[in-house]
């Protein structure tokens, strides 16, 4: 089963259809091998998990959709300032296991673990930022998609935040 999570206005939240497909063909795996083991990051009920905060992003979406504007900007601010705080966290534990040679192989995994909460955080702090733009809120649209373009320069998603700067006629077209 693959599944593609869409993000209203523009854009795509790959990493679920990723994590998606990751685990589908782990399951296929785990039949004709040895078991694999599922992250706790996949599990959908895992308050703590990437999914869950994933699931957390589409409901907001949905909400955008039915121009419920003000429920989707309170889910979304949540879940960004939540994915915030587990991309910190998990980075935090890679800079403690790092140093340990036991424990180097756990410290690539939550790196791996940064790395994910802070690739979907900024998909759901471009969101924000496209609530923010339908309230008008345009000062805090502009700082969040400054924030994504820092945090990911060159990726598709910060090309895409500099457009949406350039619409809103922050920075110039070239």
């Amino acid at each position: 089963m693959h599944l593609i999570v869409t993000i209203v206005f523009t854009g795509s939240l790959f990493l679920y259809s990723t994590l998606h497909s990751n685990a589908n063909q782990g399951e296929q795996k785990s039949k004709s091998s040895t078991p694999s083991i599922v992250s706790v990051q996949e599990n959908p009920n895992n308050k703590l998990g990437l999914i869950y905060a994933v699931k957390k992003i589409e409901e907001a979406s949905v909400l955008v959709k039915e121009e419920k504007i003000s429920e989707a900007e309170k889910i979304l601010l949540a879940t960004k300032n939540l994915l915030t705080d587990f991309s910190n966290y998990h980075y935090d534990l890679y800079e403690v296991f790092k140093k340990q040679p036991k424990t180097i192989s756990i410290g690539k995994i939550e790196k791996a673990h940064a790395l994910d909460f802070a690739r979907v955080r900024d998909q759901s702090t471009f969101l924000l930022a496209r609530v923010y733009i339908v309230q008008n809120k345009l000062k805090e649209a502009v700082d969040l998609l400054v924030q994504i373009i820092k945090s990911q320069p060159g990726s598709e998603l910060a090309n895409e935040a500099y457009k949406l700067l350039q619409e809103i006629k922050f920075s110039d077209k070239s």
